[in-house]
């Protein structure tokens, strides 16, 4: 059913975002007064109230996170799109050493919105195939998901 908004999570939404999805991140620019939207996949979801990820150390993000301490991410579960909005968002640093300068950034569910329009449904979610060092792509990928999971 599409607009359907909700102030949790359900079980199917929080495996999605638990499973290094591709979601589309959306925080504020304050300086230039518009959105700033990114791909990401280091996503976890804590609980159906709390939604950790992380971004480069270097990222743009970082800075708009700081001065606007709101976010919305875009994912898919369920057969459905949905736009998560997280506020009271927090940066934190994780108990695992990482061979990669990351931020990484915890926020409270405040609205789960399914934004599918009416009498669609998606078949299958993106897959994504890291273009770079297989083996590699998928140790650091096991690495950011154990710190996500951990505070």
């Amino acid at each position: 059913m599409a607009n359907k908004m909700e102030q949790r999570l359900n079980d199917e939404q929080l495996r999605a975002l638990s499973s290094l999805p591709l979601v589309f991140l959306i925080t504020h620019d304050s300086s230039k007064q518009w959105p700033i939207t990114h791909a990401i996949s280091w996503v976890h979801a804590a609980d159906e109230k709390t939604v950790r990820f992380a971004i480069e150390e270097e990222s743009h993000l970082v800075s708009t996170l700081k001065s606007h301490p709101i976010f919305t991410l875009i994912f898919f579960a369920t057969k459905s799109a949905y736009s998560l909005t997280c506020t009271d968002v927090t940066r934190y640093e994780p108990k695992n050493d990482l061979p990669l300068a990351l931020a990484f950034f915890e926020g409270h569910v405040e609205e789960v919105r399914d934004i599918l329009f009416y009498g669609a449904e998606i078949k299958e979610g993106p897959e994504v195939v890291k273009a770079y060092d297989e083996e590699a792509a998928k140790r650091l990928d096991e690495q950011v998901h154990e710190a996500l999971k951990r505070i």
